[in-house]
């Protein structure tokens, strides 16, 4: 029996049926179906050319998404396994060229000696828009257990982890998300780069059923009017930052986050702008999603086909009620991470995946999500979810910005590190007293505070715990 049609190929009788339909969009580039069906089919041939063929590991980078998401299409369709980059300051690029064959990029990257680099220039993308020749394109779609797309773990606590999707463990994503449902009207705009892996499978999914997936920020949504908007925590932030003062949606828009809670007070401002649904995924890029939707205290219903274990420190099943570490089970999970045996036999055990979170059940099919093993900081022997920290402090009116983390000194000693950033006009001083307010702060507490400009962040958006740690041990 044939595999399901791949995007490309739905594309095509988007691009046959309504060829002037918007495709996709950025802030340099555009195209309609019938464009990006023409580019598509001369991307796959010119690959070919290049020696990538099914089964083939490729590495594609930016900066221009649309530039991205025409390879990344084409590579699907001749059966190429994908993986994304950022083009420049990804720490993890280095691992990443190491795992593939071919790298392609607008931007020149250092590739190891083995792998071939392709750049991709204006004459490139010229080239694609050259009309078709005579003839169909015979799409070979690769096999449900066939593998597919090289995703990554944040790296916000440490370096990157790599693994290996299967055809059918994306399409299982692509299909089941909990986000608007997609028509021909869909006006998607994306705030995350295709380093994050529901990027990819959202904006797949909108493109197969003849909707315009476009990026950018406060132009696009005054100008385009979106129906759906799509990002991380912060991405959503700070794209409610830079909109006009008053301004107000004209229909109600979708918006969907993953990657953290949506705070009480930026649900408050996303349902002002954008008047429309707020969904706030839970999930992880070894499982897929785990909860279609959380509310701002972080409880939410279990996925349909997700089944979740609370485990304590034994790997013992606590029972319902009780916070411990997540198991998980889902059709969509990965085998294991790329060149890391000692890890993947750690997390992955008797076919359930053990997370870094700690949650517990407290209903029928209804979890509640506390934050991370490796996020807990201490405050006076108790620890508490950095998250939940750092929610109270951006509520305080001199704190524009805020991260805690736990900092292991020197002597043995273990700090509570806040590193804040002041809002416009504030003071230190100002800011001292609102974290001690926030935070009901005892004086046996070790805390220690630095004041930054910005905190540093990684290309998907997530504070980079890692930097901040160096930041603080520098001002030791």
């Amino acid at each position: 029996m044939r595999a399901p049609p791949l995007t490309a190929e739905l594309i095509e009788i988007a691009a046959l049926r309504e060829p002037r339909r918007p495709a996709l969009r950025d802030n340099v580039h555009a195209m309609d179906y019938g464009q990006l069906h023409t580019a598509i089919v001369h991307c796959a041939g010119w690959l070919g050319q290049q020696g990538v063929h099914a089964g083939e590991r490729i590495a594609i980078g930016g900066p221009g998404f649309v530039t991205q998401m025409i390879v990344l299409l084409a590579a699907e369709a001749v059966g190429a396994v994908t993986a994304s980059f950022v083009a420049e300051g990804d720490p993890d690029a280095p691992f990443l060229f190491t795992q593939v064959t071919h790298v392609f990029s607008t931007t020149p990257q250092d590739v190891p000696p083995n792998v071939a680099f392709h750049a991709l220039d204006d004459a490139w993308l010229k080239a694609l828009r050259q009309p078709l020749p005579a003839g169909q394109l015979a799409w070979s779609a690769p096999a449900w257990d066939a593998a597919h797309r090289i995703i990554r773990t944040s790296g916000s606590t440490g370096a990157s982890k790599f693994m290996v999707l299967t055809r059918g463990a994306f399409e299982y994503r692509l299909r089941l998300g909990p986000d608007a449902p997609t028509s021909p009207d869909t006006r998607l705009l994306m705030l995350a780069p295709l380093v994050v892996n529901a990027c990819l499978t959202r904006s797949s999914a909108v493109l197969r059923q003849r909707g315009l997936v476009m990026v950018g920020g406060r132009a696009e949504v005054v100008q385009l009017a979106p129906t759906e908007v799509w990002g991380l925590p912060i991405q959503l932030q700070r794209l409610l930052a830079d909109l006009p003062a008053g301004y107000r949606a004209p229909h109600a828009v979708t918006v969907s986050t993953a990657g953290g809670l949506v705070t009480p007070a930026d649900r408050a401002r996303i349902e002002s702008v954008f008047g429309g649904r707020i969904t706030s995924r839970y999930g992880n890029n070894e499982a897929g999603s785990v909860c279609d939707d959380l509310d701002a205290s972080g409880r939410g219903l279990l996925s349909a086909g997700c089944d979740v274990r609370i485990l304590d420190e034994g790997h013992r099943e606590l029972p319902e009620g009780e916070h411990g570490r997540i198991a998980l089970r889902t059709p969509s999970m990965v085998e294991g991470y790329l060149g890391r045996p000692e890890e993947t036999a750690a997390a992955f055990q008797d076919g359930w995946f053990l997370s870094s979170d700690v949650g517990a059940l407290v209903g029928p099919r209804m979890l509640h999500l506390a934050g991370r093993q490796d996020d807990l900081v201490n405050i006076g022997g108790l620890k508490v979810p950095a998250s939940r920290l750092e929610a109270g402090l951006r509520a305080q009116p001199a704190i524009a910005d805020a991260a805690a983390l736990s900092v292991h000194l020197e002597d043995g000693a273990i700090t509570l590190g806040l590193a804040l950033v002041l809002a416009a006009g504030a003071t230190t001083q100002q800011a001292e007293a609102q974290v001690a307010s926030a935070l009901h702060v005892q004086g046996d507490v070790l805390l220690r505070l630095l004041v930054l400009a910005d905190l540093p962040r990684l290309a998907s958006g997530k504070i980079d715990r890692q930097a901040l740690l160096r930041l603080f041990r520098q001002h030791a």
